[in-house]
C-alpha cells in the first residue's frame, strides 16, 4: 500500500494553497495546503479548488477524490484578510461570490464520489466544503461549525444549503444562528460524519473506503451519486445566489466591519 506523505506544517511555495497527489490507482488526494494559516481559504484557493475538481472530474483514470486539510485543521473557512478586502472593495466581493457559486457547483456535480477527511476544525466555508462531500470521515480532533453570524454575516457560501439538508431545518437553524461547534462524536450522532475513534487521523479509514469505491462499478456508483445529489443541486439552484446576495448585504453592515477589525486585532467579536 502506498501512503500519501503528510504535508509539512508550513505554506507551500506553489502559492495556490491546493496540492493534488495520486497515491494509488483510481484515487486522487486533494489537500487544502495552507497549514500555517489553518487552511484559511484566500482568493487563490477560491479559484483553484473548483479548477482542481473540474480537472479531476474529467479524468477517467480517477474513480474517487479524497479531500483533506494539511496540518492541524481541515479549514478554518474564509481568510479574514480577504473579508477585510471585501468590506472596502465591492468588486472584490462580487468576484469572491462568483467564485463561491462555482466552488459549490463543482463540489456537488463532480462525477466521482468525494470523501472528506476532517482532522481538526472545519469552520464556515471549510465546514461547507467538507459537508458537501459524499462521505465525511471525522478524526478525534475534528469539529464542525458555521460561525458566519459571529462575524455579522449571513452564511451565503452554501451553509444554508448543506446544514438543513443534513440536520433538518429546525436543528440546522440552531447551529447556523449561533455558530455553535460540534465535535466528531456529536457530528456522528447527528449524521454529519463517520466518527473515527481508533486512530489519531481519519485519513487511513477514509482511504480504505476510497479503495472500496475505486474497485466498485464506476458507472453505477457515479450515477447513484448524481441522482442523490439532485436534492442538493435543487436546493442550490433555489438558495445559493439569494443567500450570497444577503451575505453581500451583511458584509456592508457595521456589525461585520467591527467584527473583522476586532478579529484582525486579535480579539473575539461580540455584539
Amino acid at each position: 500500500m502506498t501512503r500519501v506523505p503528510a504535508p509539512v506544517d508550513d505554506d507551500r511555495a506553489s502559492g495556490d494553497g491546493v496540492s493534488v497527489e495520486r497515491p494509488e490507482e483510481g484515487i486522487a488526494v486533494v489537500t487544502l495546503d495552507r497549514p500555517a494559516k489553518l487552511n484559511a481559504i484566500d482568493w487563490a484557493m477560491h479559484e483553484r479548488i473548483p479548477d482542481v475538481l473540474a480537472e479531476l472530474g474529467g479524468e477517467e483514470s480517477v474513480s474517487v477524490i479524497v479531500l483533506r486539510g494539511a496540518g492541524r485543521a481541515f479549514s478554518v473557512g474564509g481568510d479574514v484578510t480577504l473579508m477585510a478586502d471585501m468590506v472596502s472593495d465591492t468588486r472584490s466581493m462580487a468576484a469572491v461570490h462568483r467564485s463561491a457559486v462555482r466552488l459549490f457547483h463543482e463540489l456537488v456535480t463532480v462525477p466521482q464520489p468525494t470523501i472528506a477527511v476532517v482532522d481538526g476544525p472545519a469552520i464556515g466555508l471549510g465546514a461547507t466544503i467538507a459537508l458537501a462531500c459524499d462521505l465525511v470521515y471525522a478524526g478525534p480532533s475534528a469539529s464542525f461549525s458555521d460561525p458566519h453570524v459571529q462575524m455579522g454575516l449571513v452564511p451565503g457560501d452554501g451553509g444554508v444549503i448543506v446544514w438543513p439538508l443534513l440536520l433538518g431545518p429546525a436543528r440546522a437553524k440552531r447551529f447556523l444562528m449561533t455558530g455553535d461547534r460540534l465535535n466528531a462524536a456529536e457530528a456522528a450522532a447527528l449524521g454529519l460524519a463517520e466518527a473515527v475513534t481508533d486512530t489519531d487521523s481519519a485519513f487511513e479509514p477514509a482511504m480504505r473506503m476510497a479503495r472500496r469505491l475505486a474497485a466498485g462499478p464506476s458507472f453505477a456508483i457515479q450515477a447513484t451519486k448524481s441522482l442523490v445529489n439532485h436534492y442538493i443541486r435543487d436546493a442550490a439552484e433555489r438558495l445559493l445566489r439569494p443567500s450570497l446576495v444577503l451575505e453581500a448585504r451583511s458584509q456592508e453592515t457595521d456589525y461585520h466591519a467591527r467584527a473583522v477589525a476586532t478579529f484582525l486585532a486579535g480579539g473575539r467579536p461580540r455584539f
